[in-house]
């Protein structure tokens, strides 16, 4: 019993643990997403902004369309509760919410950072109560440097803690878990659910769980007492990429574990009545004394009883002559179990009713023993083995056996006293146990195959295969942002289908569709790895290069115009041709924000068509 319970809490521990696992992984591949577009349009907007908007005199003039910058980003993220230009001196310029220029926030970490250092990376505050709303905010910050380095402005992207909180509401960690996003230097909370007032910002000291983070482990699970609340959990935990936070996910024992626990209960009841029934039976046993006569006469009777209990027990009791190797006893509910009488069963050899295997290892654990007793080993008089028995009806069920050897006077092993219990079902339980869990796994591993491929669903077009749109705004923002790094140049190639609407009023739809697919399988067949092809919108394509100076990309644009003119498309009896027009431009020599690049290329390919079709365009100032 105790060893099924055992197995049992084991069990419902390992599910808790995958649980928490699942968990933390949603949360932070959510958390992670959101800090990465949070990052791609703080660096855009530092990129973007003039230099003379930098400055209270002529900050009026720039009024009205930073703050519609920063509205236009503040409306693509939900997370975020406002974004803010603040001067060199940290007075507030511009906020996409609100009217409150000229409020003072050079008192603030994430100004004091970049006014009195020289990184231009993001920097994350402590959770601190904004002074114009009165809300609870993670404050973002990327400076904007002038030529000499020093500090221009600072553009701040407020994250709303009460908007990341629904996300924490939303999963499921039982009624005493708790889910946390916490900073990886010094385990300071960010955000927790269950909320706790005091525990924001506050630092956790000799925790085992931090202990890890800190040593460079990126995700697992660990069990611990909460020091906020002072419960016990199991937990999950996930760095957020190369950002100085990470995710927890804990479920309660006190949770997972009830349903284990009054089973343990009711279990430890029977043992109680058990136990009280057994030590009943051993005062009767003790209480026997007094004269002779009535000694022997307790032993009758006891002798009687034990038979009866024998007799009438579900378990097969047996004994086994040793030298001989045959039953000398077997008790009634070997009938019960197995079909044969007990006058079927005694005389016969110990293995006869075994399958081959389990006989030749009941062989080997005999022998085993009594060398193990010869040599003055007692331990070895008791031994606990499953086999598999053969029924008279031919079946085959799973025992376990309890082996006990009985030595006479001389201490030499003349019989085995066994008890035999039928645990076929028990075995089919822990075998359905088994495939339980392999089927939750399998489940798991599907649940992330799923994942994966709605990933590649949402930024795919499913007319062509191409990245879509919206893949290409995070990623020219992206690319820009890495070239402005690392100084390689950077080419962006626009290009749509000539005269591709008389296609389409031609011969229909569906050809027009056929002609946008056959386009973009020559397109995919002649880019690198690197290369990002995008239907764009219509028949208009892009397609980014990174890496590639201006003359190259000139090259692969005319090669692609030449292949496309080659192309043919059977349609009924006839085949038909269509041509392509292309713009090119390049970082940094016509743009130098993703923005900029995108209006040069498309007007690179206005002057293509303007100039007859066919043919590839550089733009020109």
């Amino acid at each position: 019993m105790a060893f099924l319970l055992q197995e049992g809490r084991r069990q419902v521990e390992r599910n808790a643990e995958a649980e928490v696992v699942a968990v933390s992984a949603l949360l932070e591949t959510r958390l992670s997403g959101a800090i990465q577009r949070i990052q791609a349009a703080l660096e855009h907007l530092a990129v973007g902004l003039p230099a003379d908007a930098c400055s209270h005199a002529t900050a009026a003039n720039f009024r009205g369309s930073v703050v519609r910058e920063l509205g236009f980003h503040a409306r693509q993220f939900p997370e975020v509760d406002s974004f803010r230009i603040l001067d060199a001196q940290g007075v507030l310029l511009y906020a996409s919410k609100g009217r409150a220029e000229g409020v003072d926030f050079s008192d603030r970490s994430y100004f004091k950072a970049f006014a009195h250092g020289a990184g231009n990376g993001l920097f994350f505050s402590e959770v601190q109560t904004d002074r114009l709303t009165n809300r609870p905010v993670l404050n973002v910050a990327v400076p904007v440097r002038d030529e000499a380095g020093g500090l221009r402005a600072l553009i701040v992207a407020q994250l709303d803690l009460a908007y990341l909180s629904s996300w924490f509401e939303s999963v499921g960690v039982g009624v005493n878990g708790a889910v946390s996003l916490r900073r990886t230097e010094d385990g300071g909370v960010v955000l927790r659910r269950p909320f706790v007032s005091a525990a924001a910002n506050k630092p956790v000291l000799h925790n085992a769980l931090q202990e890890q983070i800190e040593a460079g482990v990126r995700s697992g699970t660990i069990r611990l007492w909460a020091a906020v609340d002072g419960v016990e959990r199991i937990y999950g935990f996930r760095r957020l990429g190369d950002y100085p936070f990470y995710v927890t996910a804990g479920r309660a024992s006190v949770d997972y574990l009830a349903d284990w626990r009054h089973t343990a209960w009711l279990a430890a009841v029977a043992g109680l009545l058990l136990f009280l029934a057994l030590s009943l039976v051993l005062i009767r046993v003790l209480r026997a004394g007094g004269r002779e006569a009535a000694t022997a006469g307790r032993l009758r009777e006891s002798e009687a009883r034990y038979r009866m209990l024998a007799d009438n027990s579900h378990d097969v009791i047996w004994t086994i002559d040793i030298p001989t190797r045959c039953y000398t006893y077997v008790s009634p509910s070997v009938g019960e179990m197995t079909g044969y009488t007990p006058e079927e069963v005694v005389g016969q050899p110990f293995d006869a009713r075994l399958t081959p295997d389990s006989a030749t290892r009941l062989a080997r654990e005999i022998d085993l023993g009594l060398r193990r007793i010869a040599s003055g080993d007692r331990a070895g008089s008791v031994l606990v083995s499953e086999f598999e028995q053969i029924c008279k009806d031919g079946t085959q069920i799973s025992t376990e056996v309890v082996s006990s050897y009985l030595l006479d006077a001389d201490g030499v092993a003349r019989t085995i006293l066994g008890i035999t219990r039928n645990i076929s079902e028990r075995k089919a339980a822990e075998r359905a146990l088994k495939e339980s869990n392999r089927q939750l796994h399998a489940r798991i591993e599907e649940i992330g195959r799923l994942q994966v491929a709605l990933q590649e669903l949402a930024v795919r077009d499913s007319l062509t295969g191409l990245y879509n749109r919206r893949y290409l705004d995070e990623t020219l923002d992206r690319e820009v942002s890495r070239a402005r790094r690392e100084g390689n140049p950077l080419s962006l190639v626009m290009l749509d289908i000539d005269y591709f609407k008389r296609v389409n009023d031609t011969y229909g739809h569906q050809v027009g569709d056929e002609v946008l697919r056959t386009l973009a399988a020559t397109l995919s067949a002649d880019i690198r790895a690197e290369d990002v092809a995008c239907r764009y919108g219509g028949e208009e394509f892009l397609i980014l290069l990174p890496n590639m100076p201006l003359d190259v990309a000139m090259l692969r644009a005319e090669a692609w115009r030449a292949a496309v003119e080659r192309l043919s498309i059977a349609h009924g009896n006839f085949q038909l041709t269509f041509t392509i027009s292309l713009g090119v431009s390049a970082y940094p020599d016509h743009g130098k924000t993703p923005d900029d690049l995108t209006r040069c290329a498309d007007q690179a390919l206005y002057q293509a068509k303007h100039e007859g079709r066919n043919r590839v365009s550089i733009h020109c100032d």
